[in-house]
């Protein structure tokens, strides 16, 4: 599967709860973070509240006070959370309306799995939030690591060559992302390009006393020289390793002496490649240099990958701040887990199976309804309740649409009183955004203005029966409309602009209007026909059948066709994605999301994905054995 770079263990957030936060700010002043705007200090607590998050008792946060200066440029307007102050702080860009953003990417060695989708598409909705709703054009830069200890596993595994391997795997993920609706990133570096500009990084480390090499032919970052480490976290130094030849165990590789059947590169230090964290500080830099705006990654990354990052990148340019603001991401797990998803916990779901059951507009409103820094749980009801909000949300569109084109009537409406709504309602979304990408309060917001709407609309709207009816409002109706599409389309909900059929201009998509308006009218007529009363007692009485035995006898009669018309709702929904909502006066349709069907509330995930976790035959590459040990 594919790592968000994670190390063989897994160190999650690494921020406390509430009460664990409080009791170390008493206990001890050198583990608060400092925070500086201009000349101003503030302390702040260790971590938000409710956010649940896993330390293990051998790691410690913030082992010196570290201070964050707020970067002088263009101010955004948006307050971001910054994981070096635990608390949320105006997000400054270097340059106007231009945001320079480097994203950890996938370790290319085996199929992605949901756990890792839920990360890239919340960073999609904060890129696309940044983009369309505060107008900021971002640069992303995505590393892609095509060089790892589980990449050189799985090709000795399989007898594939890591090239096949890397290709094959990052072409999956770039498609599942695609799947998706994630936005490419501007520019993609793949870490074997960018060999040279690695050794050149190590070098200058070497050269400045912070690097130093061992016996084997390895280079390891000194932790202790640098004096700097353990801004995010850090373990207790135990002394000298002398297995691998480290002055500390806190030192990481910066360079990997090769093994037998290894792949290497020459370098200063023998045959050998980089080491893992090195290859983000490279290749970051490579094009922002020595300070750039955003940093993305999983939550696991904060520690070590993060935390190691930040320490090489500012020995090697001698200043405190590399990155201004760091974002992490909550882990995706399944209920009743506490555990991110793994394949060695056998609670994998793959973004293919994922897009069986359901469409990535679904899972993209299940990212939608959790905010970006909090775990997010998976399981039926959450993604009925995703699936039910978008179902909401096709209605009203269509409802309003048909209102518009006087196919359905509605109560007066008040174009003042909708304006003045549609107004509170885009500064109350826009404050949200902009108060570290809220997501949830945003939808919350969306949702009261559409219940606001349907009141209206009505729960169950009638066609208009009345010759020269009239519907007021439309300005404002059209206004509602075009501002709730443009917003989910931002989100990056983008079917929704095409909810209903019939709104695309092209030849297939007019036949297909007029095919459903053909079966709509038909089944109408059996309807009309099936609940006409007057006739059939009419019609009994011409044979001397009494009135009661004539109901009697059209509920036996007309029995099948009732249940023809129930057959041609189910028929259009299951095979063409047409929503039919009848009544008094006939039936509506819209187009739905293809896969809104009942979801089933038997199904384990736990024990589907541990049976269903396999590789396409035709690319005869086996599955690792050893997944327990991957990076997530």
């Amino acid at each position: 599967m594919f790592c968000l770079k994670g190390s063989n263990e897994v160190y999650p957030a690494l921020l406390l709860a509430r009460k664990v936060s409080k009791l170390r700010h008493v206990r001890c002043k050198r583990h608060c973070t400092l925070y500086k705007n201009n000349s101003d200090q503030k302390n702040f607590s260790a971590s938000e509240p409710n956010q649940r998050t896993f330390l293990k008792q051998s790691y410690s946060t913030c082992q010196h006070v570290t201070k964050w200066e707020q970067p002088k440029g263009y101010d955004t307007g948006i307050k971001v959370y910054n994981a070096l102050v635990k608390d949320k702080v105006p997000l400054v860009l270097r340059n106007e309306k231009i945001a320079h953003w480097y994203a950890c990417g996938p370790t290319v060695y085996d199929t992605s799995h949901i756990g890792h989708a839920s990360s890239y598409i919340r960073l999609d909705i904060i890129r696309r939030i940044l983009s369309d709703a505060f107008d900021i054009e971002i640069v992303l830069v995505m590393g892609v690591t095509d060089i790892d200890d589980k990449i050189i596993h799985r090709s000795i595994e399989t007898g594939h060559s890591m090239d096949t391997i890397t290709k094959l795997y990052e072409e999956e993920f770039f498609t599942s992302m695609r799947k998706l609706g994630v936005i490419p990133p501007t520019f993609i570096k793949r870490v074997t390009q960018h060999i040279d500009p690695i050794i050149q990084f190590i070098k200058t480390l070497e050269k400045k006393g912070l690097a130093y090499r061992t016996a084997d032919g390895s280079v390891y970052f000194d932790v202790k020289q640098y004096g700097k480490h353990g801004v995010f976290a850090s373990h207790p130094d135990q002394g000298p390793d002398n297995e691998s030849g480290k002055k500390s165990n806190q030192d990481f590789a910066l360079w990997k002496a090769c093994k037998p059947k290894e792949p290497f590169w020459e370098s200063p230090w023998g045959k050998g490649r980089p080491g893992w964290h090195i290859e983000c500080s490279a290749m970051a830099s490579g094009i922002f240099g020595s300070n750039f705006d955003i940093h993305s990654g999983g939550e696991d990354l904060l520690f070590p990958h993060h935390e190691n990052e930040l320490a090489q990148s500012c020995g090697y340019y001698g200043n405190t701040q590399w990155v201004n603001y760091w974002i992490h991401t909550g882990h995706l797990y399944l209920s009743g887990q506490d555990d991110k998803m793994s394949k060695s916990l056998k609670n994998v779901i793959s973004i293919p199976e994922l897009l069986d059951k359901y469409t990535s507009n679904q899972f993209r409103m299940l990212c939608l309804l959790t905010h970006y820094r909090r775990k997010l749980e998976f399981n039926n009801e959450r993604m009925e309740k995703a699936v039910s909000i978008l179902s909401t949300l096709h209605s009203l569109l269509n409802r309003c649409d048909l209102v518009v084109k006087d196919q359905l009537q509605c109560s007066k409406i008040s174009e003042a009183e909708l304006y003045e709504k549609l107004q509170s309602t885009k500064a109350l979304i826009k404050q949200s955004l902009a108060d570290d990408f809220n997501t949830p309060q945003a939808l919350a917001h969306l949702m009261r203005f559409i219940k606001f709407i349907n009141q209206y609309l009505g729960e169950s709207t009638a066609s208009i029966s009345q010759e020269g009816a009239t519907v007021h409002g439309y300005g404002a109706l059209v206004s509602a409309t075009v501002f709730i599409r443009n917003l989910l389309q931002m989100l990056g909900l983008e079917m929704l602009d095409k909810a209903h059929a019939g709104q695309d201009s092209s030849a297939s998509q007019l036949q297909f209007h007029q095919a459903v308006e053909s079966v709509v009218t038909a089944r109408n007529m059996l309807r009309d026909f099936a609940k006409n009363k007057p006739f059939m007692i009419e019609t009994a009485g011409k044979l001397n059948i009494p009135e009661d035995k004539a109901l009697e006898l059209m509920k036996s009669l007309y029995k099948p066709l009732w249940s023809m018309t129930d057959q041609m709702r189910k028929d259009l929904l299951t095979n063409s994605h047409v929503q039919l909502q009848d009544n008094a006066n006939g039936s509506t349709w819209h187009v739905v999301e293809s896969k809104t069907v009942t979801i089933e509330n038997k199904t384990d995930h736990k024990e589907k994905s541990a049976q269903s976790k396999k590789v396409p035959k035709d690319k005869q590459i086996k599955p690792s054995k050893k997944s327990d040990q991957e990076k997530s």
